[in-house]
């Protein structure tokens, strides 16, 4: 009876954290999940993309043109690059009425697995680098992307969790952490296939796999 309870105690922990799909659609599947102490949910956003690794890293790489794919993005530039594999991006993201915007200074840094090609962008929170302004509120973000070449696809896996700042409607943070992955990942779709990544410079840290 005692190795019985042992283990369901150690299953409450599991299932309470456990990912919930939360939308399939057009290839793109978006789960969400509970994090204790947070007002949103963490989300969790797969697709594969038809191109290039070297193509999804330039798309990356241009920070301003966020704006035509990132879901809400209105404003994204790199205010410091500290070397070839880290910045720090400020983000301004617009939010429906009657919730103010926000905005999002991270810290990025590019790594790559040598033995599958992977390439991670880690995105972690920075304070003090851009002062706060009037109006907006201030967030944090915390997760990652991750790109994995397989033929000729690149897997795509798109993970954050968001303190907003402020208050947010219970039915607005519900909505966002669906829609803001499933809109991103299906214009990132589009993107990767414009001239301008196809054809730019790969990335000067980016190892490309062997063509098989």
């Amino acid at each position: 009876m005692k190795h019985f309870y042992f283990i369901v105690f150690l299953l409450i922990p599991m299932r309470i954290f456990s990912w919930d799909l939360e939308k399939e659609k057009n290839g793109i599947t978006v789960h969400t999940r509970v994090v204790e102490g947070s007002e949103l949910k963490e989300f969790r956003g797969k697709t594969k993309l038809k191109a290039a690794l070297s193509t999804v890293i330039s798309l990356m790489e241009d920070n301003p043109n966020y704006v035509t794919w990132l879901k809400n993005c209105k404003q994204a530039e790199a205010v410091k690059v500290l070397n070839t594999k880290e910045k720090y991006i400020y983000i301004q993201n617009g939010a429906p009425w009657p919730v103010n915007d926000r905005d999002f200074v991270i810290h990025t840094i590019f790594s790559q697995d040598k033995n599958t090609g992977a390439v991670t962008y880690t995105i972690r929170p920075i304070a003090n680098i851009v002062a706060e302004k009037d109006g907006i509120v201030r967030g944090t973000l915390k997760g990652f992307w991750k790109f994995v070449p397989v033929g000729d696809e690149v897997e795509v896996t798109y993970q954050l969790l968001s303190e907003p700042g402020g208050r947010v409607p219970t039915s607005i943070a519900n909505f966002v952490v669906v829609d803001i992955p499933y809109e991103t990942l299906r214009k990132m779709k589009e993107k990767v296939t414009e001239s301008k990544y196809i054809n730019s410079p790969k990335h000067p840290d980016l190892i490309l796999p062997d063509p098989k």
